[in-house]
């Protein structure tokens, strides 16, 4: 953007009637000191810029609500942000912030922080103070602990301190009551408090890629709990109590060390999503046929030596991933589920696919890489709705060879030619 449209555009947007401005993504080194003349304005959105400070006279647009300036060269906190005293959400991500500032709690109205993306090591004290507060994100920054301030955030509902530095969770986070969604993910964290309990308001909790081992009973008492993410951990054994979270409908298991679910699991009557991929599992317990709402079920990459015939009798289910186990041909069950609309069976000796796979009529995306296949049946050309069909790592001999370096586009194509001239 020129400074002559730059300039046409902050006095068009001096009109009494205009509260929002939009200058993202326009390769704006600058701000001209014109913006002190929309004091009408609400929102100003200066993201994907190169900004590295902004004008004195910004701190004239005291009725500015919301500030976006995600994604510029900042090196420091602009100070003049500290004088916009309507201001309810900052965004500052994607920056290279070293720290926020102790004047941070000058912004008394402030709802929503994203600092996402920085280089932040330390939080202040001071940010205890923004009463407010209802949303804060710092992930991706360089936070080995967070201040006991923290807890003092009593309107707090969404906090997010991913992929930092944090070797222990930290117990201040234990007094937010509102807290309806945590993320701590990829940090090096060893385990969850027993209290965890405390976070009565808890509806998503995200803390997988960490370093635990255990999940304690307690978490049982999360009643409003409805999405869990503990993936890629050390995690052995599933405690019972997971059967009382009622209200759960996403669970991320995928990854760990579990040897057995308990059947307690049946309990999740409302859970639509469960995800136990890369564990050391070889069975799957009868409860599971309880999950009556269950759309989509992983159980890839374990030591299942036969088909769970208890799935069938999920009759929602629409993603079914079942490969990398030892069934040792391909499971004819998975046949009766007539709403798959992906169907994952990579690594598995499968030999052929039946002809029967026609039944599959919903199916979209069929995963067979892997599978010592040499042919594939006409009828998965008949299957009008399938757009993605991955068959690498195939011998594939039956199909002409220029079509297999073509590759899955190109097969899928040829069976559905195939398809149209059998019928």
């Amino acid at each position: 953007m020129t400074t002559k449209v730059l300039l046409e555009a902050i006095q068009q947007a001096a009109m009494p009637d205009v509260t929002s401005l939009d200058l993202s993504d326009q390769h704006l080194s600058e701000l001209p000191p014109d913006v002190g003349e929309l004091t009408h304005l609400k929102t100003l959105s200066l993201s994907g810029n190169q900004l590295r400070d902004l004008p004195p006279e910004i701190v004239k647009l005291q009725n500015l609500q919301l500030l976006d300036l995600e994604w510029n060269d900042f090196e420091t906190f602009p100070s003049e942000i500290l004088s916009l005293k309507n201001l309810k959400a900052l965004y500052l991500s994607g920056n290279l912030l070293l720290e926020i500032p102790d004047g941070i709690d000058r912004l008394e109205q402030i709802e929503i922080l994203h600092f996402n993306n920085n280089r932040i090591r330390a939080l202040p004290l001071e940010i205890g103070n923004l009463r407010q507060l209802k949303e804060l994100s710092l992930r991706d920054n360089q936070l080995a602990e967070i201040p006991f301030s923290l807890a003092n955030l009593s309107q707090l509902k969404k906090l997010s301190i991913r992929q930092n530095r944090l070797r222990e969770f930290p117990r201040e986070i234990l007094r937010l009551e509102k807290l309806e969604s945590l993320s701590l993910s990829h940090n090096s964290l060893a385990e969850i408090p027993v209290e965890i309990e405390t976070l009565k308001s808890l509806r998503q909790l995200a803390i997988g890629v960490n370093q635990i081992s255990r999940i304690p009973v307690e978490l049982g008492q999360l009643k409003s709990l409805q999405v869990f993410y503990v993936h890629d951990n050390y995690i052995r054994e599933i405690p019972e109590e997971i059967g009382n979270l009622q209200a759960l409908e996403e669970l991320y298991l995928y990854n760990n060390e579990i040897v057995e679910l308990p059947r307690t699991i049946g309990k999740l009557e409302n859970l639509k999503l469960l995800s136990v991929s890369g564990n050391l599992l070889s069975r799957l317990p009868e409860e599971i046929a309880a999950l009556t709402q269950l759309k989509s079920l992983a159980v890839s990459d374990n030591q299942l030596r036969h088909f769970p015939t208890k799935i069938l009798q999920l009759k929602h289910l629409e993603d079914l991933s079942i490969g990398g186990n030892d069934f040792g041909g391909f499971p004819s069950e998975v046949l009766q589920l007539d709403r798959l609309k992906k169907l994952a069976l990579w690594d598995i000796n499968l030999g052929c696919i039946p002809a029967e796979i026609s039944k599959l009529k919903a199916l979209e995306i069929l995963n067979v890489r892997n599978a010592q296949l040499n042919d594939l049946p006409v009828e998965l050309g008949r299957l009008d709705r399938l757009k993605y069909l991955y068959t690498d790592n195939n011998p594939l001999t039956e199909l002409p060879d220029d079509i297999v370096e073509e590759g899955n586009e190109a097969i899928l194509t040829t069976l559905q030619e195939r398809g149209q001239n059998a019928r």
